[in-house]
């Protein structure tokens, strides 16, 4: 007689279902070959036998590895063996640009490898609750307001990672009930253990506060990027209606707005105001910004400091300016 799954194995199944929507047929697995990517391909075939939706497993190689090729090789013929409905190797090459990490160019190329094969289908990726406590404390670090401490998101519009509440233990005990019986053994990236990269350094960080300070902190960040998750929803659908008081030239290289308009606005709602009219005129995306604190400190004292100053020179070649009681971000 088949022994019962466990408790772990159990909520895991839950959480994946539950993450994904209801009508979904098809689903692509983001298969490293490690630990966390097998178990969640095993766990995504098994839901998918019962929900009725295939499991395509797609093993990014990004090549910086010697061996690389073979490696991904492995992890398809696991990811298969596991019970995925097919499986396919996508090798991209990694360009670094100015002040890009490797880490943050590496995962560039591989979301837009995944994107490109799953064609609009849910994309599961296997992070864990531990994943998201290290981004939560690397960010923290680097100063973050709400929006990028509130980390990864459990399941976006095409991306979801059902594990994210999940600890990292509770996988490798997955890894003892579903891959070792089979003779599946993942794949260590030895970049996991190469203290060059920051999360590393993270990784062994929270390790030291877990044992200072109990399991729970794992827990209590997580539930802290969730609530400051839901905060910035908020906050963002506040700024919603505050950009709809910009006027923006017909060819979008410039953003006007009263004074008057913004100073109505608490300031962590006019801070996103006044980053979206940049974002806009400069034709860039919230994520690959290249607007600091600082920019939009200068820029949101032209609002609610004014003495006269000049305008403030800003990334991408443009500039900030109050004139005439109305704040002018535009391109030069």
């Amino acid at each position: 007689m088949k022994k019962p799954a466990s408790e772990q194995v159990v909520a895991m199944r839950v959480a994946l279902r539950d993450c994904l929507p209801s009508d979904t047929r098809a689903v692509v697995v983001g298969c490293s070959g490690g630990p966390d990517s097998l178990v969640l391909t095993a766990i995504a075939s098994w839901v998918g036998q019962r929900e009725g939706f295939t499991v395509h497993a797609v093993t990014v190689d990004h090549q910086l590895q010697p061996g690389s090729a073979e490696i991904a090789r492995v992890a398809n013929a696991h990811a298969l063996a596991l019970g995925a409905s097919s499986a396919e190797v996508v090798p991209v090459t990694v360009d670094q640009i100015s002040g890009e990490g490797m880490e943050s160019a590496a995962r560039k190329e591989r979301r837009a490898a995944l994107a490109s094969v799953a064609k609009g289908n849910p994309i599961l990726l296997g992070h864990t609750a531990d994943d998201q406590a290290e981004t939560v404390l690397l960010r923290l670090l680097r100063g973050a307001g709400a929006h990028s401490l509130g980390a990864m998101s459990a399941c976006d519009d095409q991306i979801h990672r059902p594990f994210l509440g999940i600890a990292r233990t509770h996988v490798a005990l997955a890894v003892t009930e579903l891959l070792e019986p089979m003779g599946i053994t993942p794949w260590s990236d030895p970049h996991n253990a190469d203290s060059a990269y920051a999360r590393v350094h993270m990784r062994t960080h929270l390790e030291q506060l877990r044992a200072d300070f109990g399991p729970g902190i794992v827990a209590g960040l997580v539930r802290s990027a969730q609530l400051l998750r839901a905060d910035d929803q908020a906050l963002e659908q506040w700024a919603d209606l505050g950009i709809g008081n910009v006027e923006f030239s017909n060819d979008s290289i410039q953003g006007t707005v009263e004074v008057t308009h913004l100073l109505d606005l608490p300031e962590a709602v006019r801070t996103r105001v006044i980053r979206r009219i940049y974002e806009q005129v400069v034709g860039v995306e919230r994520e690959s910004s290249p607007l600091t604190f600082n920019h939009v400190a200068a820029i949101n004292a032209l609002v609610t400091h004014w003495h006269g100053q000049g305008e403030v020179a800003l990334p991408s070649g443009a500039s900030a300016v109050r004139e005439y009681g109305r704040l002018r971000i535009y391109r030069t």
